[in-house]
């Protein structure tokens, strides 16, 4: 489990960026961190690899502390960061090279990512197009098998077909002893996949809670009779929508697009 207690971080004296962020990630689901521009996500993600320490806090994985840097705690958190840029270096050697540094690394399964990706292994890097370099460093994290894996819009730079692949090899790889935090504007590329939902609002996080839970304690519903009682109200072209509470006893259908409206642009608090 991934602990995240009593976080803060500020760049300048009194003027946070996170406020007294508590969190538990448990092993075994893909995590959907979403929020407004400048709310903190990158921030929140280099604070878990240990690229950046809190103010005040903690976050813990396996016993070991971000703050600590060891050894142990940097083989298990991996960063895939919003932009790729790889060395000048020949893929596998490249593969090779850098995944020295991760005790799972799996350079089989680095190379079946980027065949799935249609990259020629015997490419250079610098011969490839920014979209491709974003491919082999996917392939590159999902194969360094970090018990914690952090993205940061892992699909930047990606076509429509590499979407599709990115999604299954996300199945593929998850398992019950890894976490997958993905922060990400582009919800509907990963929707489908989110076992979990955290959502930043004004440097706190405002939604932290299970997929299922929330489609059985809410629902999207069109009927006017729903409007009197609704939390949130989003107009559409085809009409108003509502969110109101699920009180059907059964699992509902939800977008996870319009949930994260409902919990950012909404005037008050939803309660949970």
């Amino acid at each position: 489990m991934l602990n995240i207690k009593s976080l803060s971080y500020h760049y300048k004296p009194k003027r946070n960026i996170l406020w007294n962020i508590n969190s538990d990630l448990q092993p075994g689901n893909i995590y959907g961190l979403l929020g407004l521009n400048g709310e903190g996500k990158t921030t929140f993600l280099k604070l878990i690899v240990g690229m950046l320490l809190p103010k005040d806090g903690t976050i813990e994985y396996d016993g070991h502390l971000s703050i600590e840097r060891c050894p142990e705690y940097l083989n298990d958190v991996y960063f895939l960061p919003d932009y790729s840029k790889l060395p000048d270096l020949g893929i596998e050697q490249f593969g090779k090279l850098y995944g020295a540094f991760y005790s799972k690394y799996d350079h089989q399964q680095f190379l079946d990512c980027i065949k799935e990706f249609s990259i020629p292994t015997e490419n250079k890097l610098k011969a490839l197009s920014l979209g491709q370099h974003r491919k082999v460093h996917l392939s590159f994290a999902l194969a360094c098998n970090s018990a914690v894996l952090l993205m940061d819009e892992p699909t930047n730079g990606l076509d429509i077909p590499s979407k599709a692949i990115f999604r299954k090899l996300l199945s593929k790889y998850i398992n019950e002893n890894r976490i997958f935090l993905i922060a990400t504007h582009q919800i509907r590329d990963i929707d489908v996949l989110l076992d979990h939902l955290l959502i930043m609002k004004n440097g706190s996080l405002v939604l932290d809670k299970n997929i299922y839970q929330l489609s059985n304690q809410f629902k999207i519903s069109k009927s006017p009779s729903d409007a009197e009682n609704a939390l949130y109200v989003q107009d559409d072209l085809a009409g108003p929508f509502y969110l109101v509470k699920n009180n059907s006893g059964e699992e509902a259908k939800l977008d996870i697009e319009f949930l994260f409206n409902a919990f950012t642009n909404n005037p008050k608090p939803i309660e949970l």
